[in-house]
């Protein structure tokens, strides 16, 4: 199970707490929701706008069936393990880049397999966001160990981490994403489009 430790908790180590803050700011800021995670810590690049005449378009909800693998192979990911499709608004950062872009055109019950590189997925690994806070930050009790997935916040802000490691009086956070570095290939089958203009139509319904 995934921890939430709050940084205001620990009223020793604030002002590096402070300086947390801002990095996570600057690693939220444009984040998305994406498969296979969905609170991420690297800010992707701009989905740019794909042009077509037929199929998914920008603004479109779609609802696809997906399963990622590594290189070698091996699943990291499946909307099939959860058992309901994946959810999202094309071109709205619902999702890593590359992603929302192979998405564009695609017809119903389509499907495709596509490889994304660590620049449309979740960027390079960054040595600069492992961050070493006092051992306090984590409170007295809880049985944290150095690989769990944690999730710090502040404020209503949450962003996600992983414990790199501990000693008596420090405890070190990977902020990069368990995926960056990684080239990714995902095998896509969409379920389902709901046009834009339907979508506005609905909403006009509902204020009516």
């Amino acid at each position: 199970m995934e921890k939430r430790f709050s940084i205001s908790g620990c009223s020793t180590c604030l002002g590096i707490a402070g300086a947390i803050l801002l990095i996570a700011a600057a690693l939220i800021c444009g984040c998305t929701t994406t498969p296979p995670e969905q609170v991420q810590t690297i800010p992707p690049a701009e989905t740019q706008a794909v042009a077509c005449t037929g199929g998914a378009q920008t603004g479109d909800l779609i609802e696809v069936d997906y399963i990622g693998t590594f290189d070698n192979g091996t699943e990291f990911d499946s909307s099939y393990t959860s058992g309901q499709p994946f959810s999202l608004i094309l071109g709205s950062g619902g999702a890593i880049p590359g992603f929302d872009k192979a998405l564009h055109c695609m017809e119903v019950n389509e499907t495709k397999k596509f490889t994304l590189s660590p620049e449309e997925a979740y960027g390079e690994y960054d040595p600069a966001k492992i961050v070493s806070m006092p051992i306090e930050f984590i409170p007295a009790g809880e049985n944290a160990t150095v690989g769990d997935r944690v999730t710090l916040f502040d404020g209503g802000q949450l962003f996600q981490a992983t414990i790199a490691d501990m000693n008596a009086t420090n405890v070190t956070f990977d902020l990069n994403s368990p995926l960056a570095g990684k080239a990714l290939t995902f095998e896509v089958t969409v379920r389902n489009i709901t046009p834009i203009t339907l979508e506005k139509e609905n909403s006009t319904e509902k204020k009516e």
